[in-house]
């Protein structure tokens, strides 16, 4: 799934809410904004709005918690379980403070009475949430990202892995880990020198990140190690697809450094090891650690 866009003049708004009157209201109040165009695709049902979750990304939800199909947090939760990265409101009718503050701990942004809503209120709300959220993800990403690669942390790796381990078991779901080492890496260091390799490294991060899922999560794992972590994988086979075509991304053809102002051409190979959650462990240690070691033994096969 696509990461939601930046805050721009032209906005896709998902709407969850089953009755006809009150979705009219809420496109009728965004249609009057004189700043910001919104697009709005009303669902009725929690099935019909993660569907299309599946196919578009929007740039914010807008959805009331009881609905046909499902009542509650239950409804809040599922939505955030598929759209992960858009910011929430709350739109309900349900007026009750510490409801509002129990939905924020679940990761909505704001959260509107129906006997408060009015159209300056719910443009203000879309406002400043979509803005906010933009700003705690640009201070989260700096905090959790690798210097050089500017890919994900060790620190975030670790955090995804047990988001994704609290959602596994959650929702019955599964995830893997791939896990790459550079066979070649040591020598770019000791015959180019150190700036050859960070560039190397930068150019192999830009490549793993470009060759992925958008909702896959890529981290520099350490020195030249890199991890990528897949979600809503249960099998072997799955993540090995995933996997031929990161070794290819990085091993099908050599990299260009900048040698002192002249092109070094630098090639490449690397090692890869799979882990699946529940089949090679829950905790994710045991994930690593079970990564780490079949790419050793591709490793260690390659060198005999």
């Amino acid at each position: 799934m696509n990461e939601s866009p930046s805050l721009n003049n032209n906005q896709m708004v998902y709407l969850l809410e089953d009755d006809k009157d009150d979705a009219y209201l809420i496109s009728k109040a965004l249609q009057s904004d004189h700043l910001m165009k919104h697009s709005v695709l009303t669902f009725d049902s929690l099935e019909s709005i993660v569907n299309a979750l599946k196919n578009l990304t929007p740039d914010i939800i807008l959805m009331d918690l009881n609905v046909s199909d499902s009542d509650g947090f239950d409804t809040m939760l599922t939505v955030k379980q598929h759209a992960l990265g858009v910011p929430i409101v709350v739109v309900t009718g349900i007026d009750d403070a510490t409801l509002g503050d129990r939905l924020i701990q679940l990761g909505a942004q704001d959260y509107i009475p129906k006997s408060e809503l009015s159209a300056s209120l719910l443009q203000r709300v879309i406002r400043f949430s979509k803005e906010r959220h933009l700003l705690l993800k640009a201070l989260e990403n700096s905090v959790n990202k690798d210097n050089l690669t500017k890919l994900y942390s060790r620190k975030a790796l670790h955090l995804k892995i047990e988001e994704l381990i609290d959602h596994a078991r959650r929702y019955e779901d599964s995830f893997a880990l791939l896990f790459v080492d550079l066979d070649n890496f040591k020598p770019v260091n000791d015959i180019h020198g150190h700036d050859a390799g960070d560039q190397l490294l930068q150019h192999i991060a830009n490549r793993l990140h470009m060759f992925s899922r958008s909702t896959d999560f890529v981290a520099r794992y350490g020195g030249d190690e890199f991890v990528t972590v897949l979600p809503h994988i249960k099998s072997l086979n799955e993540a090995q697809q995933a996997g031929k075509q990161q070794l290819k991304s990085i091993c099908g053809d050599y990299f260009v450094t900048d040698l002192q102002g002249k092109a070094q051409k630098v090639e490449v190979s690397a090692s890869m090891g799979y882990a699946i959650y529940e089949e090679h462990g829950t905790t994710a240690t045991d994930l690593l650690k079970a990564a780490d070691e079949a790419m050793y033994d591709v490793k260690v096969q390659k060198k005999n």
